[in-house]
């Protein structure tokens, strides 16, 4: 099974494509686009382009289910608008399921459960790793 892990900063997604190998292990797929972005939100063609960009690289990459770290939302913390307009579009992927973890997990998960993470992991897509491989662990 193919994981996209997902985390919503601002006006974009990034993405992370994980899979259990042979021997069981987590292993990340190297990818070319590991971002997307949401340039203008109240412009219906940009939504409609960042659809057709998540639809194609579900497509590409035969993601199954794509995981998305949830974010607040109310209080100081919260996700704005345009993030949760990201997320509804990630939903709306025809031919995935879309689940949803909690930073929390997350954090315990990979204090207790994950062994390593991959060599050369960028900073920028921790969270999205981890929110792939919780799933692909947990179920």
């Amino acid at each position: 099974m193919r994981v996209c892990g997902c985390e919503i900063s601002a006006q974009e997604v990034r993405l992370a494509v994980v899979h259990l190998n042979d021997a069981g292990e987590i292993e990340m797929l190297r990818l070319k686009t590991a971002r997307l972005e949401l340039a203008d939100d109240t412009s219906q063609a940009d939504l409609r382009s960042f659809q057709a960009a998540l639809q194609e690289f579900a497509r590409e990459h035969k993601i199954q289910t794509f995981v998305i770290k949830t974010r607040a939302r109310k209080g100081k913390m919260a996700g704005g608008a345009v993030s949760f307009k990201i997320e509804t579009l990630i939903q709306l992927v025809e031919g995935c399921d879309t689940r949803f973890v909690s930073p929390v997990a997350l954090s315990n998960f990979a204090k207790k459960q994950l062994e390593a993470y991959p060599e050369k992991l960028l900073v920028y897509l921790k969270n999205a790793f981890l929110a792939g491989a919780y799933v692909l662990i947990k179920g």
